[in-house]
């Protein structure tokens, strides 16, 4: 028997698909912290950064997981952008030393 507050989890339940088609250029993005992280959302994004979806800033709070998946479409960075705002990890930047 589903309990109240289980079905209010179920109700809230979204595919990657659905949560990227609220992301907007210009847009910044927070998706998760230590243990939190939103790998399949992560990878559903990297597969639309480009011209379409420009301007995207990911902020992440001690993640270590590096998303090789936007080093692959994006590897300057000139449409996305990562930030780390705890630990600053060499993962994080790539892109700087391409330069």
């Amino acid at each position: 028997m589903t309990t109240p507050v289980q079905q209010k989890i179920r109700d809230k339940k979204r595919t990657p698909q659905q949560i990227l088609d609220m992301v907007k250029s210009g847009n910044w993005i927070q998706p998760g912290s230590v243990g939190g992280d939103s790998t399949e959302c992560m990878k559903e994004l990297a597969k639309r950064i480009g011209p379409k979806l420009k301007d995207i800033e990911i902020w992440n709070y001690a993640n270590f997981f590096p998303h090789p998946e936007f080093q692959a479409v994006d590897p300057k960075q000139e449409n996305h952008c990562f930030h780390e705002y705890f630990f600053f990890p060499g993962t994080a930047r790539p892109a700087i030393r391409m330069e």
